[in-house]
């Protein structure tokens, strides 16, 4: 078995190298000079290079650059014709979209490999927020245990997450639990009396019964066992045509479902007044490696495709957050590029710069946010 750690580092470099490489190749076919090609984060290991481009290895192996010449404005020259800023506004938006198509193609080959081992049926997608998926056939799963509560009966009795609760029994009494209000009726009399629990592990469809005690909790003034159940989804391409289109269907619905769980996070921000809400729906380096972690402890007959999946939709949010019209994302930058399209003039060498550096700013402090959350949940 790979140490977790080894694993996060090369699902990380995977598609890093990936978006990169879509950067990489755009320019190089429209006629720009790449000065460096570098994986990691410097200072530099060892480099070398190669015609104009300088391909190098950096010491702190997460994420990873391309750097096009006059992509920042450096080393301008009106007449050199491998400079970025002197290309068209539709060459520039190739260069600069082309790292999220590779995340997305990539996102789009794993899934049909993941979907084409599973009858064309997904791995189950935990709902965070409503959301209609406009493509395939939705199966929804209830009472799934998305929160154990330390110290609590549940986790006392080792019930896990993701493991969906579908019946209760206290040996004279059974219950088929569809829902929050199926479990809470059930043990609304049942404190300190042994309950079983029947689950399945909607990851990994392992099948498993906990002897569980309720006590009494102050918060829903009744007997219970410390869980919060939320539900899922499992999508199923097999129908008609809709399996040689498997691969971006899923994609497109995974988009879609991010695009949304976004909104609503950036949206209680703005209301809120704080970064907090989106850090706490967002997850950086700590928080992948601790979910990688999870996967590989956890074990299973899937944990293989499990990987796969989590490693698809990491690239299709690397290629996502991308595309936000933040400055200094991709889609920042296209933003300008957009405007120099539609006005026939570039915006000013300061603003732009000025832009880019409180996008920055702003993407450190949200990336703070996101690794203080996660360390603190590791």
């Amino acid at each position: 078995m790979i140490p977790p750690i080894i694993l996060f580092f090369l699902i990380l470099s995977i598609l890093v190298f990936i978006h990169e490489l879509g950067h990489f190749i755009a320019a190089k076919k429209n006629g720009v000079d790449v000065e460096e090609f570098g994986l990691g984060i410097p200072p530099r290991v060892i480099g070398k290079k190669i015609g104009k481009t300088l391909y190098s290895l950096n010491w702190l192996p997460i994420g990873g650059f391309v750097k096009i010449r006059g992509e920042d404005y450096s080393d301008y020259d009106s007449k050199d014709t491998s400079n970025f800023i002197n290309k068209t506004p539709f060459q520039k938006t190739i260069i600069l979209l082309a790292g999220v198509f590779m995340n997305f193609i990539l996102a789009v080959v794993l899934f049909y490999f993941i979907l084409g081992s599973q009858g064309f049926k997904s791995n189950p997608i935990l709902l965070m927020s409503d959301y209609l998926f406009p493509f395939g056939n939705i199966g929804k799963l209830s009472s799934v245990v998305t929160f154990v509560e330390s110290g609590s009966p549940a986790e006392k009795s080792e019930i896990q997450f993701a493991d969906r609760i579908v019946m209760a029994t206290d040996g004279s009494t059974k219950a088929n639990i569809n829902g929050v209000d199926d479990l809470k009726n059930y043990l609304m009399d049942k404190e300190g009396v042994p309950i079983t629990l029947d689950t399945i592990n909607i990851n990994t469809d392992e099948l498993h019964s906990y002897v569980v005690i309720p006590e009494y909790r102050e918060g829903v003034g009744q007997a219970g066992i410390g869980v919060g159940l939320g539900e899922a989804v499992k999508i199923d391409y097999g129908g008609g045509v809709q399996k040689a289109f498997a691969g971006f269907l899923h994609a497109g619905n995974v988009i879609g479902y991010s695009f949304k769980m976004m909104g609503d996070l950036f949206a209680q921000s703005f209301s809120e007044k704080s970064l907090a809400p989106v850090s706490a729906g967002f997850s950086g380096p700590v928080g992948i490696f601790g979910a990688v972690k999870s996967i590989l402890d956890y074990g299973g007959s899937k944990v293989f495709m499990t990987i796969l999946d989590l490693s698809a939709i990491l690239s299709l949010s690397l290629g996502v957050m991308n595309l936000l019209p933040i400055p200094a994302l991709d889609g920042g930058r296209w933003m300008f590029v957009l405007f120099e399209w539609v006005t026939g003039k570039r915006a000013s060498r300061k603003f732009e710069d000025k832009a880019h550096q409180i996008g920055f700013i702003f993407l450190i402090g949200l990336l703070l946010l996101i690794t203080a959350k996660d360390l603190f949940n590791l």
